[in-house]
């Protein structure tokens, strides 16, 4: 046993005595933003907000059950969304993007609000998006929502329905269980919802950890798909994925870029939150934006 022992040693010894020296300031040197981030031009500076639908309109998969609504009207919470506002507002956005599809409704009510024509309804647009909007003097709020490939075109391509009749999972019991286990965790948000203020709900949706197991429900669950016949490729789940979820928030993306920000912009983006995990990814790979993270306004 000693023996082996030494030996274990010995060679760890020699090991050691090999390993190779790595220079890390030369491989900083060759970082990719030396060259992309170089010269006059300057990122635009983006602060993501995902937050959850203030009005609850239970579109998505999971439903909350209205025991654990937040009433976002209520005195305590208005004065919390104030302090939210507060915090945004050392950001100093100069354009805020919100998650309609309806630019002229949302310039619509947005003016009437400025003439003290509209009270804020629920909607974490008007809650969040007009009130920090009308602080920072804004003339205008930006809607940036879009419907993805596979709703615009449905009717054109009749194979896009054949994604979502494909039923087929590689691991039926593997789906069951994330799905369950998914189901306890969004219970376990809206928990969250009622016990934490505004502004630490929003500071938990913008966690990391937060947005990539948002997102990994995408994954783990109703994804992998397999062949059903011969001739069936067995890859519904991937395409299905890729023509609804990312192509619509890739569209989203897009729409921002075409409103043409510029280095003395700095751009606020609400939306709700399962669309932060693909939009903070264009945003973070773009040497076009800089993603300011919300916990760093916390001064």
């Amino acid at each position: 046993m000693l023996n082996k022992n030494l030996t274990v040693f010995f060679c760890s010894i020699c090991l050691l005595g090999t390993a190779q020296k790595v220079n890390w300031k030369k491989i900083k040197s060759f970082a990719p933003d030396n060259v992309l981030l170089h010269g006059d031009t300057k990122p635009v500076k983006v602060l993501l907000l995902g937050t959850f639908h203030f009005g609850y309109p239970n579109l998505d998969g999971h439903k909350t059950d209205s025991s654990k609504f937040v009433n976002v009207k209520s005195p305590e919470r208005q004065a919390e969304l104030e302090q939210l506002a507060t915090v945004i507002m050392q950001f100093k956005p100069t354009r805020i993007y919100v998650e309609s599809t309806d630019g002229p409704w949302i310039d619509s009510l947005y003016s009437a609000y400025l003439n003290n024509t509209y009270k804020l309804g629920r909607n974490e647009i008007f809650q969040v998006g007009f009130r920090v909007a009308a602080k920072m003097k804004h003339t205008k709020i930006y809607a940036a929502d879009t419907w993805p490939f596979s709703s615009q075109h449905s009717n054109e391509f009749k194979w896009i329905d054949s994604l979502w009749e494909h039923s087929l999972a590689a691991d039926s019991v593997r789906d069951k269980y994330w799905n369950k286990k998914y189901k306890a965790y969004y219970d376990n948000s809206d928990s969250a919802d009622l016990a934490l203020t505004m502004l630490e709900n929003f500071l938990l949706m913008a966690e990391p950890a937060t947005l990539q197991r948002m997102h990994g429900h995408y994954l783990a669950a109703d994804f992998n798909t397999v062949p059903l016949n011969d001739i069936d490729d067995g890859q519904q789940g991937p395409d299905r994925l890729s023509v609804w979820w990312y192509n619509r928030n890739l569209r989203i993306f897009n729409n921002i870029l075409r409103t043409k920000p510029t280095a003395a912009d700095r751009i606020m983006v609400l939306f709700g939150n399962g669309h932060m995990p693909i939009l903070k990814h264009c945003f973070s790979a773009s040497p076009q934006f800089e993603v300011v993270e919300l916990k760093s306004l916390l001064r």
